[in-house]
């Protein structure tokens, strides 16, 4: 499920687009320079520049100009490579097959920090053959293995992907299996930052919920198309917490598809 910049939506008289809540990006085909790759290059120098007015991303998050580049059929962190190099970007982009799809997303440079290391926050959603959302409650946290620093180029640092940090040498030094719960999360910030009265539940899970209700409706009417019965789709959420405790969407996984024809 990919939403680029040149496929933007606005809420009626609103002026409220997908970008409010998701990070800039671009969906670029190696060996082609489609609108989409000229709009990042755009956007990429205009951040460069010092240029922000375009950006819906708070300025924090654009100082250092840092890029995703990903593959667009890959999920676990796989293909994933960080850039703040235009150069850079470029030469990697050219040497992958032509055709070839490419998710390139703006970093959120300012993440809220567990104890110094970068986390994200992994929900899961069940879609029935009705159309019915389930959202399961018990959501995780899954942390990086190293110091968070802009200055380190480590995907380990940067990364939060399990299937990606168990290759690292502090894979577990911190916790187990780099995962933890949404009520570890909460005594963290209850003790960092105790004036705030920050809640995962009643602060931080709305905005997930509300995002998973989003793009559920986004793609509802291509989902089950043929109007199977008896089957559901699993999806995995992957959300972000900025040190201003705003919630970000980052990517959306469709993990398996299960029907039983009666």
């Amino acid at each position: 499920m990919i939403l680029t910049a040149n496929s933007c939506y606005y809420i009626a008289n609103a002026r409220y687009t997908v970008w409010e809540t998701t990070p800039t990006t671009f969906l670029i085909t190696a060996g082609f320079d489609g609108i989409e790759y000229v709009s990042f290059v755009t956007r990429f120098r205009d951040l460069r520049n010092g240029f922000f007015h375009k950006e819906h991303m708070p300025e924090k998050h654009c100082q250092d100009n840092l890029w995703l580049v990903k593959p667009a059929n890959l999920n676990q962190g796989r293909g994933i490579e960080i850039f703040k190099s235009l150069d850079k970007i470029n030469s990697f982009l050219n040497a992958q097959p032509l055709n070839t799809y490419w998710v390139v997303q703006k970093y959120i440079e300012k993440p809220l920090l567990y104890r110094g290391r970068k986390f994200d926050i992994r929900i899961w959603a069940l879609v029935t053959c009705k159309n019915e959302v389930f959202i399961y409650k018990h959501g995780y946290m899954r942390t990086s293995s190293d110091e968070y620093s802009l200055n380190n180029p480590n995907n380990y640092v940067h990364l939060t992907n399990n299937c990606l940090q168990k290759h690292g040498d502090n894979y577990g030094k911190h916790e187990e299996g780099n995962t933890l719960s949404l009520d570890a999360l909460q005594k963290y910030l209850d003790e960092t930052f105790p004036s705030l009265g920050v809640s995962v539940e009643k602060h931080l899970m709305p905005r997930m919920k509300d995002f998973i209700i989003d793009t559920f409706l986004s793609v509802k009417k291509s989902l089950n198309s043929k109007k199977r019965k008896n089957c559901f789709e699993l999806f995995g959420y992957d959300f972000l917490i900025d040190e201003d405790f705003r919630t970000w969407l980052l990517e959306v996984i469709a993990l398996n598809f299960f029907r039983e024809e009666r």
